[in-house]
């Protein structure tokens, strides 16, 4: 994008220094996310066009982006629709502070033409994926059978297997977000669960959470203990500022060796770090998902469509914990475990529930008539 004077007034100003001087007025977490997607919008998208100024920006430039989010949003290997949506709003988000500032008379994508080609991400709480306990069940205990073969047949040799159980046990049941435990090649600062953040006698981890603590603390069930002791004495961490759950993606472990003092091994990366107490990255939630696609299927998860390429998600692993403590110990101990800064998120991310558990019981209101 061309610089562009941005010394006119209102909507003359540059798009660029606009979304600087918004991003100054923003606070955390959702100042970083924020941030990388007007980037992305801007230099990505917005990069070769003919807008330049706010008030090029008009209700048909954002058809134009809906419709390029809905294109992406096809198929196996694009974005999901929420995500399609949720792109579109941190640009609306954007836009909405450029009127209220006056730098613009109206949102232009907040005009109903604009915002017709988004796909329909407006979906309620019944319609999010939430890990059930069946499901739950089918994949623990897929990887739990994975990983006592593995160690019968290969001992420490069994990293991956061992690795992916102690994964799937902590998302299964503790409620963290993956980006807490996993890199996330978005945020510097997001880069994976380290061995000196577990206390595995006190059955807590210290995470990098949403409010941007960085010492945010998460309960460990007695579920996940196991799992983690044994990926540590397979792993065997020179250092405690090692990854939790490291990868042996082979490009990624090339690049940590090419930082360090030594040169490329002719065998096998990973043994080659473990050898010379080289670091490697951490696995990253793209990896991740990844994994769960895979995982899915070979474990036959029940109510999925894995024919159709349907898996358990990260998020839904978090939904999943959430979805039954609030059944079975009520909406504080899921706001509590989730650590939801307000009630009303907890309330509205379960309201599927509130709405079965009154229509039973107004249904003995009406049994005599």
């Amino acid at each position: 994008m061309s610089d562009h004077n941005s010394g006119g007034s209102g909507g003359e100003i540059a798009l660029e220094d606009a979304k600087d001087e918004f991003l100054r007025e923003q606070k955390g977490n959702y100042s970083s996310n924020l941030k990388y997607n007007l980037e992305k919008w801007l230099d990505e998208w917005i990069d070769g066009r003919d807008e330049e100024t706010l008030a090029d920006v008009t209700p048909l430039t954002m058809r134009h982006y809906a419709n390029y989010l809905e294109r992406r949003s096809r198929g196996d290997t694009g974005i999901a629709e929420s995500s399609a949506r949720t792109y579109y709003n941190y640009v609306s988000a954007f836009l909405s502070w450029a009127v209220k500032v006056e730098y613009l008379p109206e949102n232009p994508a907040e005009k109903e033409r604009a915002k017709d080609p988004l796909p329909n991400g407006d979906t309620s709480s019944s319609e999010q994926q939430f890990w059930q306990p069946e499901q739950r069940a089918a994949l623990t205990d897929y990887v739990n059978e994975r990983a006592r073969e593995a160690i019968a047949a290969g001992g420490t040799d069994a990293f991956e297997e061992v690795r992916d159980r102690a994964l799937i046990y902590v998302l299964a049941y503790t409620g963290v977000r993956g980006s807490e435990v996993l890199a996330d090649v978005r945020h510097d600062d997001r880069n994976g669960l380290r061995w000196d953040d577990v206390y595995l006698e006190n059955g807590m981890i210290e995470v990098f959470g949403k409010s941007q603590d960085p010492n945010e603390e998460v309960g460990l069930t007695g579920q996940t203990i196991e799992p983690l002791r044994r990926l540590r004495t397979v792993v065997d961490p020179p250092v405690e500022s090692w990854p939790v759950f490291p990868s042996r993606h082979p490009p990624s472990l090339y690049d940590q060796i090419d930082e360090s003092e030594y040169d490329r091994p002719d065998g096998n990366p990973w043994e080659f770090c473990l050898e010379n107490s080289i670091e490697p990255p951490s696995m990253s939630t793209s990896g991740a998902r990844t994994l769960l696609k895979r995982l899915s299927k070979e474990a036959e998860v029940p109510g999925l469509d894995l024919e159709d390429g349907e898996y358990l998600t990260l998020h839904g692993a978090r939904r999943g914990v959430g979805e039954t403590l609030y059944k079975e110990h009520g909406a504080q101990r899921a706001q509590r475990t989730l650590r939801h800064a307000d009630p009303k998120t907890t309330s509205e991310m379960y309201s599927h529930i509130e709405a079965s558990e009154l229509g039973e019981d107004n249904t003995a209101v009406f049994e005599n008539e």
